[in-house]
């Protein structure tokens, strides 16, 4: 049987913004390919409607996203060249200081360390875990672990997060995941613009939820004095 991916995207009642939308429709794919969007409350139910529909249609891989990230156009043809059991692109936590939704070392909990960007990290790379936000999955993987394949509060009881837990039983079910570092992807934010004058200078702050990140205000020559 050739590749053949279900291409699936839970919501809640909309998209994050409307830019969105002419990345999502430009992805490349492979002849064959399905698409699904599910609407829910539960992200984990979403996923799990998703899943069952790539096995009940034999589908050999799920390539999941979060309609909160621009993926590139040729995302999905990239990881699948690598023929792994779980792919996935490069993409930044929305607060700051931005670490990458990528893990390299599991602690005893259940949650896992951040790795970090340094320069010896380039190309295709073996982690520990990573988020749903941009992955492509063979379906194998859902085929050797118990339902429901996505949970709510396995590491925190009252949190949200669905997919560290889930990437921990595969890890564990012995299933080996990766990231491509050169497949990158954009994680849209809400920011507020601030004025702001510090050490002498004015730059234009940017505040959210998870910080703030300032920058020198962009000042033409012909305006300095």
């Amino acid at each position: 049987m050739g590749t053949k991916v279900l291409i699936g995207l839970p919501t809640m009642e909309h998209i994050r913004r409307a830019e969105f939308l002419p990345h999502f429709m430009a992805l490349d794919k492979p002849d064959g390919s399905m698409l699904i969007t599910v609407h829910g409350q539960s992200p984990a139910e979403s996923r799990n409607i998703i899943i069952q529909q790539a096995l009940d249609n034999d589908c050999t891989h799920v390539f999941l996203m979060d309609d909160d990230v621009i993926v590139p156009q040729d995302a999905i043809i990239k990881l699948l060249s690598h023929d792994k059991d779980i792919v996935c692109g490069l993409y930044l936590m929305r607060g700051f200081p931005h670490f990458p939704v990528i893990f390299d070392e599991p602690f005893p909990d259940g949650q896992c360390k951040y790795m970090f960007l340094t320069s010896d990290k380039q190309a295709l790379v073996p982690i520990v875990n990573c988020g749903f936000g941009i992955v492509l999955i063979n379906t194998r993987v859902f085929k050797g672990m118990e339902k429901p394949w996505v949970r709510l509060g396995e590491i925190i009881k009252d949190g949200w997060c669905d997919d560290i837990g889930f990437f921990n039983r595969a890890r564990e079910a012995g299933f080996k995941l990766f990231c491509d570092l050169d497949v990158r992807a954009g994680h849209m934010a809400s920011v507020t613009v601030w004025p702001a004058f510090t050490d002498g200078r004015w730059v234009t702050e940017y505040t959210h939820s998870g910080g703030k990140i300032m920058i020198p205000q962009t000042v033409p020559q012909e305006a300095v004095k």
